[in-house]
């Protein structure tokens, strides 16, 4: 996936923010594993991140577990499959899902999230937070207990989720929409 070509939420492309968050993703990017063909960009952890975590978490829409994730996935793949088959509409050609995974998994958990980022491209963002499984599963849930993937399944959460990203380069005031 090219980082600076893909489709960000409609909101995030309307409000200005989707170039700046482009940037900040290519910012620090890493290999998956070894001989992984793709690159994601790989998170800090902020303050802002974690609230938005967490207010995306109360609201349902976080899914977490590879199992969960990817069979949630499979299924929406062959219902976007199908609207394509039956209408010539563009459906599913920009980021609408966010998958977000800790920085100590085995070679064969990075191979696995590779496979799913590439059979749901271009709506599927990974991205490798910088933190441990135990970490997230603390910062996801409140109690102690490892995670070491989620996905965020709704566009806006999807996108208030991105724009903490600026936070940690010193923009976010930048990238934050104008409500007034």
């Amino acid at each position: 996936m090219n980082i600076s070509e893909m489709r960000l939420p409609r909101q995030m492309e309307k409000d200005g923010s989707a170039e700046i968050i482009r940037r900040v993703l290519m910012a620090r990017i890493a290999k998956l594993w070894t001989g992984s063909e793709i690159e994601v960009p790989v998170i800090t952890v902020t303050e802002t991140l974690k609230a938005a975590l967490r207010k995306a978490r109360l609201q349902g829409r976080i899914r977490c577990g590879t199992d969960p994730i990817f069979e949630k996935l499979a299924g929406e793949r062959k219902g976007i499959a199908q609207v394509r088959s039956q209408s010539k509409t563009v459906y599913g050609d920009r980021i609408s899902r966010l998958l977000l995974f800790s920085n100590d998994g085995a070679e064969r958990f990075y191979r696995n999230i590779e496979q799913e980022i590439k059979a749901n491209t271009p709506r599927l963002l990974g991205c490798l937070v910088d933190i441990d499984g135990s970490s997230l599963g603390q910062l996801i849930t409140g109690k102690a207990g490892i995670i070491k993937i989620v996905m965020v399944e709704h566009k806006a959460a999807v996108a208030d989720i991105l724009r903490t990203l600026g936070d940690s380069s010193g923009i976010g005031a930048m990238i934050t929409p104008d409500l007034s």
